[in-house]
């Protein structure tokens, strides 16, 4: 069998023209992985690989990185048995052809023997969470190893403090540059692990956090001070952090772009007035690292945004920006109203479920008139071949055939996670593998109807054959 690899510049066109197109798993140590990483790309433990690629779609190619020998040795021996595995031959080439990265110390692959520190002293590192495309940050003062982190995402709590905890970290403060609209804040979720105080706007009316944060505030870092800057605009309560001479800008300022205006309390004339009276007056070489980024960027600085940005630089007037933020027609975030409440309540989420499953061996279970009841409010997957979809016991309506196996898999890849899916089948059985595929995917609202289509029809419920009742 022919070896298979793939160069930077091979990888780097289907990364910019269809990056759901591939799957890319990082091989290195973790600590290298934060350090810099292809934007989307997933960390993977060499041991797991083979259960990774079980997992995986058969369909969708899955790239390898290593700088190890000995690990591409293993990855060669794989490729042999995987046909969708493919190698990233000489992945030390991606950074020196400027390619976008993400990470602690954007724009390089880090030796996990080098320590992650700026010359200064302070520190800040940049962690990337894939679903909502959130940049957290961890920032402190070298001296007294003092942090704050800023806009932590639940789902990576553990992550984040697992990383403060190996730099022998103080956590003093969990900063929220606003509350989000596309994932749950891990404020609540940290607090209650360390003794770190909370805070976000006054203005945001968020009365569970420690400090509700008002303009021109300054926080303590050691010696060092985090200046808090009111930016409303992109919602009422937005706030930027300045930290020895960086910018955490959140939504307001994103780099070549801007957060939307159109929910949450937020202005576009109030937003203009945020970004070109109060951010383009800090000096030009003032880093800027953003909320959000979709496009491979890690961070900015002033003078290119005023220079650069395509809706508020290159001295835009604001009746301009104005009309450019009418004419956006964006559709809301896909968790926002799971994720305003529980930001409300600093990231304690609230069960939004239709259905409340039983537990049964590990797997989430409902009947079929739960379902009956619930079926024009969650997602029905019904897991069964084409051939049975129609056939004896016909299907509920509404549901969507996806049958296990390769099919499932990729359309659970790609999949949102705040779904709530129950999966069906002729008795259980099969839905009950996709259930807890489901969940090791990281669905959390899944359930297997129990019975299946055999139980559905034992009590008279409506099907549909070829869209007939």
């Amino acid at each position: 069998m022919t070896v298979k690899n793939l160069s930077c510049d091979q990888l780097y066109q289907i990364w910019v023209s269809d990056p759901d197109w591939i799957t890319v798993v990082d091989l290195r140590s973790l600590i290298e992985y934060e350090s810099g990483h292809i934007p989307g790309a997933i960390h993977s433990n060499p041991e797991s690989l083979e259960e990774f690629i079980l997992k995986s779609s058969k369909q969708k190619p899955l790239v390898c990185i290593s700088t190890d020998k000995q690990l591409e040795d293993k990855v060669l021996e794989i490729q042999k048995k995987y046909e969708q595995v493919l190698m990233l031959k000489n992945c030390m080439d991606w950074p020196q052809k400027g390619f976008a990265l993400t990470g602690q110390k954007p724009n390089q692959w880090m030796s996990s023997k080098e320590i992650h520190m700026n010359s200064s002293n302070i520190f800040v590192y940049q962690l990337f969470e894939s679903q909502s495309s959130t940049y957290t940050y961890i920032i402190g003062d070298k001296v007294t190893q003092e942090m704050a982190i800023i806009d932590p995402v639940l789902e990576t709590v553990d992550r984040d403090l697992k990383f403060i905890q190996d730099l022998d970290g103080n956590l003093l403060y969990v900063l929220d540059t606003h509350v989000h609209a596309d994932h749950i804040t891990g404020a609540g979720e940290i607090k209650k692990r360390v003794h770190a105080k909370t805070a976000v706007s006054k203005a945001a009316h968020v009365d569970c956090v420690d400090i509700p944060l008002e303009d021109g505030q300054e926080l303590l870092l050691g010696d060092k001070k985090i200046k808090v800057i009111s930016t409303p605009g992109h919602t009422s309560g937005c706030m930027s952090f300045y930290f020895e001479g960086k910018l955490f800008s959140g939504d307001a300022l994103l780099i070549r772009s801007c957060g939307r205006t159109d929910f949450q309390q937020g202005s576009s004339e109030t937003l203009y007035l945020s970004v070109t009276e109060k951010l383009f007056t800090l000096p030009d070489e003032t880093e800027v690292y953003p909320g959000h980024d979709y496009r491979g960027f890690t961070r900015s600085t002033i003078g290119l945004e005023k220079a650069l940005n395509s809706r508020l630089g290159r001295g835009i007037k604001k009746e301009e920006f104005v009309r450019i933020m009418s004419e956006l027609k964006l559709a809301h975030p896909k968790k926002i109203q799971e994720a305003l409440p529980a930001n409300m309540a600093c990231g304690a989420p609230k069960d939004m479920r239709v259905l409340h499953p039983q537990i049964s061996d590990g797997i989430p279970e409902v009947s079929v008139f739960q379902v009956n009841e619930a079926k024009q409010n969650v997602l029905l997957l019904d897991v069964r071949r084409p051939d049975e979809f129609n056939a004896e016991y016909g299907h509920i309506e509404g549901a969507k055939l996806v049958t296990l196996g390769a099919e499932l898999t990729e359309y659970l890849a790609r999949g949102d996670k705040s779904n709530e899916i129950v999966f069906v089948c002729r008795s259980g059985g099969r839905s009950g593998q996709a259930t807890s595929q489901a969940l090791q995917l990281g669905y959390s609202k899944v359930a297997n109807m129990v019975g299946g289509m055999i139980t559905w029809n034992l009590q008279k419920l409506p099907i549909v054959r070829d869209g007939a009742n």
